[in-house]
């Protein structure tokens, strides 16, 4: 009776429902445009619903809920909500693996890079993800020989703090610490480094070469030496970097793979046109049924089924609001293999959290498409 009266008076606006059992433990959490069609659906009669929700449903004693102002701020709540109390019955992918992101600390006078594990809504300039630790500190560690960046991570003015350090003797730093180097030359070297991490490698050669000329007209042999030994640098950079599209830009890929009641959903990651890694979620094999109630010897219904009773579009959908809702990297496109409820929603969502436009796409045909496949066999794999 007091299930009946709360769906009776559950209002027509869009926010997110919590459903409970009798003893209050949350079974679902979900969002909707409408509250009330929503929830009042779940209670009807009808053979649409799956097994996983008609006994989610059976369970049901109580249902909360949360009026939001639109759709996306519900879908942010929602991911908030199932992150924080992960209940039974919704799609959870455990994977609280952070990769590493290099850090440009674009707020100083004189920036410097370090490595993090969680992109921050700050002033920084964010690189990566990379797949592991290792590479990136390889990656550190070259541009440290090729650029004559500061390692120090001291505030700088520009007025002179202290002697330099060995680094600038051995000429892999400019000494902004004891005020050797102007912001405006500074700038130069941090300009062509984002050009290095970006993979806009053209254009950071064309800055080297135009500054080993600067160099030599004005006779400082040195400095055009040390700019040519840049180059080459670079250049066999280039020659190891598997670029796979002339356009640069930035994706996710994702595809998922079933296989004795198990899901693989595999990401690969693009960066300005160049795969730089991948990320690997496989999804437990269930034994019993984690949606019915244990038996008296304490087992569950066996599942034989495994994930069957989610769809794809269902887990993809649920791997990508709960994947981006972290401190992560948000490429200017994401890459589907099939179409998801509410794409355009998410899309929203992600565009607002980025802060710059989002697309989803499920390509049927082309490179995109052979993007996907790759993906597809790698999680098969």
């Amino acid at each position: 009776m007091e299930l009946k009266v709360i769906l009776e008076n559950i209002p027509v606006k869009s926010g997110v429902y919590i459903m409970k059992d009798d003893r209050g433990v949350i079974l679902y959490i979900g969002k909707a445009k409408s509250l009330r069609a929503r929830v009042r659906s779940y209670f009807q009669d009808s053979i649409s619903l799956t097994p996983r929700i008609k006994t989610m449903v059976s369970l049901a004693a109580d249902v909360d809920y949360v009026v939001t102002e639109n759709e996306v701020e519900a879908l942010i709540l929602e991911s908030n909500l199932v992150k924080r109390h992960k209940p039974k019955f919704n799609v959870i992918l455990r994977d609280d693996k952070h990769f590493p992101y290099l850090k440009l600390a674009a707020d100083e006078m004189f920036p410097y890079l370090s490595i993090v594990r969680r992109v921050k809504k700050d002033k920084g300039i964010y690189f990566g993800p990379y797949t592991s630790a290792k590479s990136l500190r390889r990656t550190l560690k070259l541009i440290h020989k090729i650029f004559q960046l500061r390692q120090s991570r001291d505030p700088l003015d520009g007025a002179p703090k202290r002697r330099p350090c060995l680094n600038y003797q051995m000429g892999r730093c400019l000494a902004p610490c004891a005020g050797y180097v102007k912001k405006e030359d500074y700038e130069r070297i941090v300009k062509d480094i984002i050009f290095f991490l970006k993979g806009r490698n053209d254009e950071l050669l064309n800055s080297l070469k135009k500054k080993m000329e600067e160099s030599s007209e004005k006779l400082r042999f040195e400095d055009a030496a040390r700019t040519r030994d840049q180059i080459s640098s670079v250049e066999r950079v280039m020659e190891k970097q598997n670029i796979i599209s002339t356009s640069l830009e930035d994706q996710d890929v994702i595809a998922a793979y079933r296989d004795n009641g198990r899901v693989n959903i595999q990401l690969l990651f693009i960066r300005c046109g160049k795969i730089i890694g991948d990320k690997n979620i496989v999804t437990p094999s269930f034994k019993t049924s984690p949606f019915s109630p244990p038996s008296e010897g304490g087992e569950g219904e066996v599942l034989k089924g495994g994930w069957g009773d989610y769809d794809d579009a269902e887990i993809l959908s649920s791997f990508v609001r709960q994947y981006y809702s972290g401190d992560v990297f948000i490429p200017d496109e994401i890459i589907l293999e099939m179409e998801i409820e509410e794409k355009n929603i998410i899309k929203d969502w992600l565009s607002e959290k980025k802060g710059g436009k989002v697309d989803i796409i499920v390509p049927e045909r082309g490179r995109k498409r052979e993007l996907i496949r790759m993906a597809k066999e790698n999680a098969a794999i």
